[in-house]
């Protein structure tokens, strides 16, 4: 079998990925591949793979039987392959779901934090906040309405209306060490804010599920606070329920 090729994907993302689509050839008590084995097939190294394979047990994919190995167990049935959980940048999650988009700016500007999301951000009242306001299209369709607050000093070093908005934020940030890798998130089911309904046409993108998050670097520090709409149309997100 092929080996997989190195990407930008963490390793314990292409583990768990890799491993649910060898399990998709196995039945439920079924014995998983040696480490040695799957170390090779996945191209990561032992720990990397041990550290994957661990979040798999933990997701109730895989059971592990000492002395005798890692066995696919009853949950792997309810494995889903992008989770509600899963952190991930709206760039690449349009991407994983097959959209061919169009990134449009509909806004930018500085912004004095309100008390609300300053307490999010951890930032005192005023404190100048980069606003990015955006429009995914995928097939003409609106798929995603989005405002993102980025704190103004972060991005000091930069002149903000050089950057090209249209692209990851999560990118951009990774370029000034800065890279957002988990987040605290409120779910809710809304219709989009009136104004902007208005103020670009809107009025086709229906129901959306908007997901308010603060995002977080590997040390902590809080980098963006973003409001992101789905239009109900286009996407539906999974979860299991132990």
């Amino acid at each position: 079998m092929a080996k997989l090729a190195r990407t930008k994907e963490s390793g314990t993302d292409r583990i768990r990925n890799g491993v649910l689509d060898l399990i998709q050839d196995l039945q439920f008590g079924d014995k998983l591949p040696t480490e040695e084995k799957l170390t090779a097939l996945l191209n990561v190294s032992r720990p990397a793979l041990r550290e994957g394979l661990k979040q798999l047990e933990q997701e109730g994919v895989i059971d592990v039987v000492h002395g005798k190995g890692r066995f696919v167990a009853a949950g792997s049935a309810l494995s889903i392959a992008r989770p509600i959980t899963k952190f991930e940048s709206v760039t690449e999650m349009v991407a994983t779901r097959g959209y061919e988009t169009t990134t449009e700016v509909l806004g930018f500007g500085v912004v004095p934090a309100n008390a609300t999301d300053a307490a999010d951000l951890g930032l005192a009242k005023g404190t100048p906040l980069l606003r990015i306001e955006r429009l995914r299209r995928g097939n003409d369709a609106p798929l995603i309405y989005s405002v993102d607050l980025i704190p103004r000093h972060l991005l000091a070093s930069t002149e903000p209306l050089s950057q090209d908005w249209t692209g990851s934020l999560v990118d951009l940030l990774d370029s000034q060490d800065l890279r957002p890798v988990a987040s605290t998130a409120k779910i809710s089911a809304v219709e989009l804010p009136h104004g902007a309904v208005e103020l670009y046409g809107l009025h086709d993108f229906g129901p959306a599920l908007k997901i308010r998050e603060i995002c977080f670097t590997e040390r902590g520090q809080r980098v963006v606070l973003a409001e992101v709409y789905h239009s109900g149309k286009a996407f539906a997100f999974s979860f299991v329920r132990r």
